[in-house]
């Protein structure tokens, strides 16, 4: 009789599995704890995992789940993906970490999504998502695309299986003929796409992987490339007046350039790269007449003007004229050596030195001859004979002498080069030994038998399946000149003790001068820390005995603790 009051009966406790329900799963990323942005990713990563471990069939609700998780997510592994890319020289646990966060989730997502697509293959007529297919197709794509993308962070190799995956499902698509059809991809995520752009978008920012992007260039480009894509078009038959790349659906690789006629199948896809390049001429020209990189929608990365420089980079990757495109300016030829590395800027500076302060051995020999010749002559002017101190002096210097070089040892690495060309090297790296080579390091290099150090940059990165690196380095010198740099105005800080202002103690800095490069056109120029440049800051330049001084120029490049600037002479003193 009482069973109708609220103490006659046993309420049922609301589900806690929070892959049991929409509901359940819009309470349990309500209670994630937001302000620990790691800790609420990785809680995610989890519980996706355990969705696609748990061994239920493929449903309406699951999908629901999935697909909110996801949206849910997508501000967390936003945050996570900017602080991976602004943080360039972070320890290497710290990158792990972050890079596997990252990575894992658009993988179990990817996952998750693949395994309803492939549902619906199955069983296309009896299936309750025939609906959401398209949706699900373009998030698949596009979460597989993240994952290339991770992989170019690190400048590995796309995996065969990926490419199969992400074919497999643009096959789908046309298939079911809604490649083309407009989707609004996330609920947050302003325009349309459709499924073909965002495999277009992956294979277009796989034409640019050259190994010679810094991650943040390669986030930047896939960002131009969500309203560039829709410029790009797939056909089946290849026309040589329009077409630059194809991709076969049916292989295991991404696209190629066409440099002759695929033979007749089925299975090619070709486009070209004519409507992109005005679409890129169109972003470029607005640049240069005063519009905002923002108001473009090229994010607040892209800043003038090494923007439109890295611009025309890449439209030389994408151009359809072979002229216009990066070629190598010399080749490369097959030979095994030896090769001294210094990765510290002060350390490169002190092996510079002393090359320059060593005398050839001819200049030596000439050196004690003229001292050693006037001391004699003074003897027998003063004595008539010559003493047997001076005789001991000439027995000292006939006997070889350790030079400063020999005595101090530099702090290098020794790495295999494996060729070279006129302007630089190529060698083989441990990949976790030496973890510190990232692409715009600067390095001395001393190859065997060499007689001087050289400098150069690191300029492409490839990770073999071996766990060691290919490095690609350019040399910037062949003869570099240690020189010291006093500024002549200091820096006033604001505070003084006793009168005296700490900032006015100038102390000289170490640089590198380059001397004018004819390759690329370059006059004289300084390698320093970045933080002593100002442009037009005036310097005292002291070197082998001669000073100048000098005013600072334009910045020519630019690496994670140094620059390169022109400079003018001012006075000779």
């Amino acid at each position: 009789m009482l069973d109708f009051l609220p103490f006659g009966r046993k309420k049922t406790p609301p589900s806690s599995d929070p892959l049991g329900s929409l509901k359940a799963a819009t309470s349990w990323l309500h209670e994630l704890p937001m302000g620990d942005t790691f800790a609420a990713h990785e809680k995610i990563v989890t519980l996706l995992n355990e969705f696609s471990e748990k061994a239920e069939p493929p449903s309406k609700a699951r999908l629901q789940v999935l697909m909110h998780l996801d949206e849910g997510a997508q501000e967390l592994q936003h945050t996570l993906t900017q602080q991976y890319l602004r943080n360039p020289r972070m320890s290497r646990q710290i990158e792990s970490r972050l890079w596997n966060a990252v990575f894992s989730f658009h993988w179990q997502i990817a996952r998750g999504y693949h395994m309803f697509v492939m549902s619906y293959v199955g069983n296309p007529n009896s299936s309750d998502i025939r609906h959401d297919i398209p949706l699900i197709t373009a998030r698949a794509i596009r979460h597989f695309a993240q994952q290339a993308k991770c992989r170019y962070f690190r400048y590995e190799t796309i995996g065969a299986k990926l490419w199969k995956h992400v074919h497999n499902l643009y096959r789908l698509s046309e298939y079911e003929e809604f490649e083309r059809k407009p989707l609004l991809i996330y609920p947050k995520c302003p325009g349309h796409t459709t499924c073909a752009e965002e495999y277009l978008q992956l294979l277009s920012l796989d034409v640019l992987n050259t190994n010679s992007l810094f991650p943040k260039q390669i986030e930047m480009v896939d960002l131009w490339l969500d309203s560039w894509a829709a410029a790009l078009k797939l056909e089946r038959d290849y026309d040589p007046q329009r077409h630059v790349f194809c991709v076969n659906l049916g292989e295991d690789k991404g696209p190629r350039r066409v440099r002759k006629p695929p033979a007749a199948d089925s299975m090619f896809r070709c486009w070209g790269s004519d409507a992109l390049m005005e679409r890129v001429k169109q972003t470029k020209d607005a640049l240069q007449h005063g519009e905002t990189p923002a108001k473009l929608g090229l994010g607040e990365d892209c800043r003038l003007p090494t923007c439109l420089e890295f611009i025309d980079r890449i439209t030389q990757q994408w151009s359809p004229s072979g002229e216009e495109r990066v070629r190598r300016k010399q080749e490369r030829i097959a030979k095994v050596k030896l090769i001294d590395v210094v990765k510290d800027f002060l350390e490169i500076c002190v092996q510079v030195k002393q090359d320059n302060e060593a005398l050839s051995p001819k200049q030596e020999e000439e050196e004690q001859k003229v001292k050693i010749s006037y001391e004699e002559m003074l003897d027998v002017r003063l004595y008539g004979f010559v003493t047997q101190r001076t005789q001991a002096k000439l027995n000292q210097a006939k006997q070889p002498q350790p030079t400063q070089q020999a005595q101090q040892v530099a702090h290098h690495e020794r790495w295999l080069m494996e060729n070279e060309s006129s302007s630089g090297f190529g060698a083989t790296v441990d990949a976790v030994h030496d973890d510190w080579v990232r692409l715009g390091k600067l390095v001395g290099l001393k190859p065997e038998r060499s007689h001087n150090w050289v400098v150069g940059v690191i300029r492409r990165l490839s990770l073999l399946e071996s766990g060691q690196r290919n490095v690609g380095i350019e040399v910037l010198a062949k003869a570099p000149v240690t020189v010291m740099l006093k500024a002549t105005k200091p820096r006033h800080s604001g505070y003084t003790v006793d009168g005296i202002d700490a900032v006015d103690i100038v102390l000289p800095v170490s640089a590198l001068y380059l001397p004018p490069n004819a390759e690329d056109k370059s006059g004289v120029s300084l390698i320093m820390d970045s933080v002593e440049y100002a442009p037009g800051r005036h310097f005292e330049l002291s070197a082998r005995s001669r000073s100048y001084s000098i005013a600072l120029g334009r910045v020519i490049e630019k690496g994670d603790d140094w620059l390169r600037a022109s400079f003018e002479i001012l006075q000779k003193k």
